[in-house]
This record gives C-alpha cells, sequence and structure tokens, in this order.
C-alpha cells in the first residue's frame, strides 16, 4: 500500500518538506527518504514506542528522518509547514474524517499534496465476520468509504487529482501469519472490555479462520483499500 500511495504522484514532482502522520514501523517513511533525499522528513505518530521501534530497524546508510510524536487527529503541531503531507493506513480509525483534513489544510500553504489512504468499512470481511460473531462480539471494524473520505476533504479546502480503490484477495500462508502481520503493522483492533482477548479465545480465532478462510495454500483475505491525491487550494 505504501509503494502505491507514493506511486500516486508524477515522478518528477520534488517536496523540500515532507510531513508524514502515523508513520508507525516507518515502511511509508523508508521510501519517502528514499525518493526524497533532499528533503526535509518529518516522520509522526502519537505512539512514542511505534516512533522508538521504527527509529531502532532504520536501514544503515539511509538517512534518517526527523522523528516527531504528534497526533494525526489534529496535526496543526507539527514544526514544519510541508509541501507534501502522506499517511497510509491511518484515517480509517477517525470517526469523522472533516476535522483531521481541516487540521492539514491549516497548516499547509496553497498547492500542498496530501497523499492519504484508508480502508473501506468491509474490508477484512472474512476476519469482520468472525469477530463480529457471538462468540467474539467485537464492533463493526472502522472504515470510510473513498466517496466519504472524498467528500470530507473538499469541504476542508483540498482538491481532489486523483481516487483509486482497490479490492484483492491476498494469501497467507496461515491465519497465525495473518494475525502476525496486522500485530507487526500496529493495525490491532482492541477486544471489548468485557471479553478480552484470551488465549483460548485468539485459539478459537485462528480455528475459525483456518476453517471459513482457507485455501489451498493457506487462508484467504480479502483486502479493501482506497487512495486519494489531493491538493490544497
Amino acid at each position: 500500500m505504501a509503494e502505491r500511495l507514493l506511486g500516486l504522484l508524477p515522478i518528477d514532482v520534488v517536496k523540500p518538506s515532507i510531513l508524514e502522520l502515523g508513520c508507525g514501523t516507518g515502511h511509508l517513511t523508508r521510501l519517502l527518504v528514499d525518493r526524497f533525499p533532499k528533503a526535509t522528513v518529518l516522520a509522526t505518530d502519537l505512539s512514542e514506542a511505534m516512533l522508538r521501534q521504527a527509529e531502532a530497524s532504520w536501514p544503515q546508510g539511509l538517512r534518517p528522518p526527523k522523528w516527531e510524536t504528534l497526533d494525526a487527529r489534529a496535526p496543526y503541531r507539527a514544526s514544519i509547514q510541508p509541501e507534501l503531507v502522506a499517511s497510509n493506513a491511518l484515517v480509517q480509525w477517525f470517526p469523522d474524517l472533516a476535522p483531521h483534513f481541516r487540521s492539514i489544510r491549516s497548516l499547509s500553504k496553497p498547492g500542498t499534496d496530501y497523499l492519504v489512504s484508508g480502508f473501506c468499512r468491509d474490508h477484512f470481511p472474512e476476519l469482520e465476520g468472525i469477530l463480529g460473531s457471538v462468540e467474539f462480539g467485537y464492533p463493526p471494524g472502522p472504515g470510510h468509504s473513498p466517496d466519504e473520505a472524498l467528500e470530507a476533504a473538499e469541504r476542508s479546502g483540498w482538491k481532489a487529482l486523483l481516487v483509486h480503490e482497490e479490492s484483492r484477495l491476498e494469501t497467507y500462508a496461515s491465519a497465525t501469519d495473518f494475525l502476525r502481520h496486522l500485530k507487526a503493522s500496529g493495525a490491532n483492533k482492541p477486544p471489548p472490555a468485557n471479553r478480552p482477548l484470551t488465549r483460548s479465545r485468539l485459539q478459537l480465532l485462528v480455528e475459525r479462520l483456518t476453517r471459513e478462510a482457507g485455501t489451498p495454500t493457506g487462508i484467504g483475505i480479502t483486502w479493501k483499500p482506497w487512495f486519494l491525491r489531493l491538493k490544497a487550494a
């Protein structure tokens, strides 16, 4: 997704100051630094633990970004005025996107690009169907349609240059492999307070995923991301 998101920007575009929101473990950060080697890159996340992990795993020989703790729901406190903003698989966690887009617009000058990706509400339907069952009792997963995101962005002073939506089936070696992938990405969905994910319930989840999403080569999980390239009006 990070590669697809950055690919929305024409190859000849030059951006001297870049703000990444929700950098997580730093995958998109590395792509940004590699693509714009002379730019000031500010990589931010609300989680200090994520920032420490991203910094600790930064490749030797690649110029590191500046790391900063920042709440992406209201990022107007960022220490730079960016000419490119990027967030990958972040905004689906925000119930209301308009305040987020307004906050970024307030710190961006006209012409600033915002590359943003998120997930539809029916993302990971194989997993969501199990978590929403009586056995687990999770609330519906987060997400927005690309039309909802586009409307919120345009009401906040952004112009859409590109909108793209996907639905693709990805195969994982096992249910455990898929869950480890989610944990490593930082995209964990917390269980209901009264129904913690105990070892026995985790084992039940693995068994149901294996049975209900099984394929001849592992398990199949449907990704439903969307991508926007926006420009500050």
